[in-house]
């Protein structure tokens, strides 16, 4: 260290300490380091480089003229040469004089220098990166010795524990705020028992927290052995209904079968990936498990390639096992109000629970502008049946009525009695042209039926939004249509175009 007495050396280092106390910040304590190492050596610039949390290999270099901090990708053969001297093996490394070196890193002759050193970056006993001091004007001077070295090496153990301390100040930062978002998070959703209000609320928390947009939460079925997607937003409507084996083709297959998360960071290139959307770059997906029992799976794209890095993989992750339970409390809750709402007589949905799911229909399908059906049923002369053949016998024959139209039905479709011998169906994403075809398989079912000894029935249909935007609207205009039909004929579907 030319013309540099060791009191200035140990001033210098007592600074360097004193400065960096309290600072966590990486940038900060490698900005510090070389402007420091400039300072103490006298060298013409400095340069450092770590292996750790560095993926794009980058350098940070302070030039003593320019006086700032820039940085570079690095080109450091990690394998071989003077690199790999220093990291395999912890080794200082000083070369006075380039031009004697023929086997250097032709980037090192670009830079012009004359000679330069490498110090190594020791954290517990591996070597995390290299310190550089770099000579352009002159060689380094011919009092750069042991002594000297000694100096460097020792620096370069406390720049080492500056940034393990900055790292594990980072990832103890950085669990404490995951831990605080996966705790709001799942505050936020067990205030929820709806099961739709429970899913917009996780889908507004993962974009307003993430900024993704393109979710879906898929349903696994027990009993046909495939998973559903029953929940989405905007982007992704057209393929609610969409159905993956449970372990079969596709990255949501997958993950229900295995139960373990999956990455694609490029879909294209990906071979359990399953093209749906246009222009989807990277997926992640997330198995909501109740103990070991998958009950669905988390998905979400990305526009953007590799746009999910592991922490946010990670918080997701965790953030999957609160939506889990809140989906299966929802779920259950769903479920004791569906016990609650239906017919003691026939089993299918009373008055109450029809008109609540038929309004929550009408919100989704206003949210997701989709249309469906509402098919007012009506059974002929029921009154007459039960005068002729006693008020058992009818119960009977609502009964297996019942069982015959919800056959008919599509898994997601809704069916209840109004009251009485009124029935109505919801058909889902479905026209009145389309539902006027499924009234006519239920007309052809019952007919069919030698049970229902010669039972008739008229159906009216309206359909959303066409007929109406509300549940009164839509069910007085099929009921209206119902009633036209008994006046025609008893196996005509009247269909109201109001």
């Amino acid at each position: 260290m030319d013309n540099y007495d060791i009191k200035q050396v140990i001033m210098d280092i007592s600074d360097f300490i004193r400065d960096l106390y309290f600072v966590h910040e990486k940038e900060r304590i490698i900005e510090e380091t070389l402007k420091t190492v400039v300072k103490m050596t006298h060298c013409d610039s400095s340069s450092l480089f770590l292996l750790t949390d560095n993926p794009k290999r980058i350098a940070y270099d302070y030039n003593h003229e320019e006086s700032k901090i820039t940085t570079h990708k690095s080109s450091a053969g990690l394998t071989s040469g003077i690199s790999e001297r220093v990291l395999k093996d912890g080794e200082i490394v000083v070369i006075k004089d380039i031009d004697e070196i023929s086997n250097l890193n032709p980037k090192i002759r670009e830079k012009k220098l004359k000679s330069f050193a490498a110090f190594p970056i020791i954290i517990g006993n591996e070597v995390e990166g290299i310190l550089y001091i770099n000579y352009i004007k002159s060689r380094i001077p011919e009092n750069f010795d042991e002594y000297s070295i000694s100096w460097m090496k020792l620096f370069s153990t406390i720049v080492a524990s500056a940034i393990f301390d900055a790292r594990l100040y980072y990832r103890l930062d950085k669990a404490l705020k995951d831990l605080k978002i996966s705790f709001e998070i799942s505050r936020s959703l067990m205030s929820v028992s709806e099961l739709d209000k429970l899913v917009e609320r996780i889908f507004e928390e993962i974009t307003n927290r993430f900024g993704y947009e393109l979710i879906a939460i898929f349903i696994r079925e027990e009993k046909d052995g495939y998973i559903t997607m029953n929940y989405t937003l905007e982007a992704l409507k057209d393929f609610i209904g969409l159905k993956f084996k449970v372990g079969g083709k596709g990255i949501v297959g997958k993950v229900a079968g295995t139960g373990e998360p999956y990455y694609a960071p490029d879909v294209s290139s990906d071979e359990f990936y399953s093209a749906a959307l246009k222009d989807v770059k990277s997926e992640f997906s997330i198995p909501l498990k109740i103990g070991n029992r998958v009950i669905g799976v988390l998905d979400i794209e990305s526009f953007r390639l590799n746009d999910f890095s592991e922490d946010t993989r990670n918080l997701l992750v965790s953030i999957g096992v609160h939506i889990a339970i809140s989906l299966e409390k929802a779920r259950l809750y769903e479920r004791t109000k569906r016990l609650s709402g239906e017919d003691p007589l026939t089993g299918v949905l009373n008055r109450r629970r029809l008109e609540e799911e038929i309004n929550r229909e009408i919100e989704r399908s206003k949210r997701h502008k989709t249309k469906f059906s509402l098919l007012f049923m009506d059974l002929d002369n029921f009154k007459r049946f039960n005068d002729k053949y006693g008020h058992l016998k009818g119960d009977e024959l609502l009964i297996s009525y019942s069982n015959i139209i919800k056959k008919l039905l599509r898994k997601g479709d809704i069916f209840g009695r109004y009251g009485g011998d009124e029935f109505i169906a919801l058909l889902y994403q479905t026209d009145i042209n389309q539902s006027k075809e499924v009234a006519k398989r239920m007309m052809n079912a019952v007919v069919k039926e030698d049970d229902l000894l010669d039972l008739t029935f008229s159906i009216g249909i309206s359909g959303f939004p066409d007929n109406g935007n509300n549940l009164k609207e839509l069910i007085n205009v099929a009921d209206r249509a119902c009633y036209k039909a008994k006046e025609k004929d008893d196996k005509i579907v009247i269909v109201s175009k109001e």
